[in-house]
């Protein structure tokens, strides 16, 4: 998987979180209780994470792009992925 493809999984769960945390503050707006408290904060901690997450690869951008590019370009000359990375690799 390359990094735009875990850009692209990024934003897909960071959506899918916020449909998650959406639903949970409905069921708090409608039943106010201890249980329903503690599932919207777990849902808007869970979103907070994904966020943070989307956020450094946004910010990064130009870097994780070049990273990607010196990867394929030395895969294509030596048949292994870059030595050297300026951003971390987001796939194991």
């Amino acid at each position: 998987m390359t990094d735009w493809d875990e850009m692209v999984q990024y934003i897909s769960q960071a959506m899918g979180a916020v449909d998650e945390a959406h639903a949970a503050s409905q069921t708090l707006r409608q039943s106010t209780n201890q249980a329903a408290l503690l599932q919207f904060r777990s849902r808007m901690k869970a979103l907070a994470e994904h966020l943070e997450r989307l956020k450094v690869v946004l910010d990064n951008e130009e870097a994780f792009a070049m990273d990607e590019l010196m990867d394929a370009l030395s895969k294509v000359y030596s048949g292994h992925k870059a030595d050297f990375r300026k951003t971390p690799r987001m796939n194991s």
